[in-house]
């Protein structure tokens, strides 16, 4: 029946009345889902978004895509293979368009899976697909905020080194990769950090004691080393203090690493939405003083000889 039904619907693409296919696949939809009939509702609202992306209906696609994430909430279903693979083949087949309802697809198929079986902040798979598209779009403050859940660091140093080098502020490109590192040890994500530390440092070359801090910290956090770290803090207080919300982020990583104590509970989320939420100094606000920090810590001898 639903076979026949779908069929009947794609037939009608060639003809161009994409408003009434649309009405006509929602109606179907609406009966099917009130019937409980998960497989056959996630089949037509497959066949409607992938034809309408066929034709170039973004916004169509979009409304299929969305009542999609519906059922698979309503329907209380897992992410597994299958779910999430629908997912992406709808999201990558609206390739490079710029298409706000696209992205609010996703933000709310990234919420279900967060829900239903994937990581705690969601499919990282999804928070790349998604920082991806938003790097095209040159939002890249919201881009990176997917990028520190995805799972693709050197994709998120590409983005940085664009970041950096369209920034009218060449003096604080240290800032955007720091800022980024932390983000990801925040999260516990030490690969990740190294990954997109390396990557980003291999394309723009930097010479400031904020990059020598970062290399240095990359190194302690891979040993049980909690007085290196505080030596670190204290060594590049200086440099540190050019954002004034680093020092928050290094109370979580000390939290994340050595399990010290945080000095006031905020809790990761909100860390996290002050480290990407655009406000305060560093690249978002007005940057820092770049020379401020400038002095003899770049030597750092007794914590590199510890390190090593």
């Amino acid at each position: 029946m639903i076979e026949r039904q779908i069929a009947s619907l794609e037939n009608k693409f060639q003809q161009g009345n994409y408003y009434d296919i649309l009405q006509s696949y929602k109606a179907l939809y609406f009966r099917n889902s009130a019937a409980k009939k998960f497989k056959e509702t996630v089949a037509l609202l497959m066949s409607g978004a992938t034809n309408f992306l066929k034709y170039e209906q973004w916004n169509c696609a979009a409304e299929c895509a969305q009542l999609l994430v519906d059922t698979y909430k309503n329907f209380k279903t897992q992410y597994n293979d299958e779910s999430k693979e629908n997912i992406v083949k709808i999201f990558k087949g609206f390739g490079e368009t710029e298409c706000a309802a696209k992205t609010n697809f996703m933000r709310d198929a990234i919420k279900w899976s967060a829900e239903n079986g994937a990581e705690k902040k969601g499919s990282p798979e999804f928070h790349t697909l998604l920082a991806n598209s938003l790097a095209r779009e040159g939002d890249y403050i919201d881009a990176q905020k997917h990028y520190i859940f995805g799972d693709d660091p050197i994709a998120f140093a590409s983005m940085l080194k664009t970041w950096a080098e369209d920034s009218p502020n060449k003096s604080d490109a240290d800032l955007y990769i720091v800022r980024a590192v932390l983000g990801y040890l925040c999260t516990g994500k030490l690969n990740d950090a190294t990954t997109l530390f390396k990557s980003f440092t291999s394309q723009v070359t930097i010479d400031s004691p904020l990059i020598n801090f970062t290399n240095f910290l990359l190194m302690t956090l891979t040993r049980d080393a909690l007085p290196l770290f505080k030596t670190l803090r204290a060594k590049y207080a200086p440099s540190i203090g050019r954002d004034p919300d680093f020092s928050k982020y290094l109370d979580q990583i000390a939290f994340v690493f050595y399990k010290v104590p945080l000095p006031q509970s905020g809790g990761l989320g909100s860390l996290l939405s002050g480290l990407f939420g655009g406000g305060g100094g560093g690249m978002f606000g007005g940057g820092g003083n770049s020379s401020a920090g400038r002095s003899n810590e770049d030597t750092m001898d007794t914590a590199t000889d510890d390190a090593d």
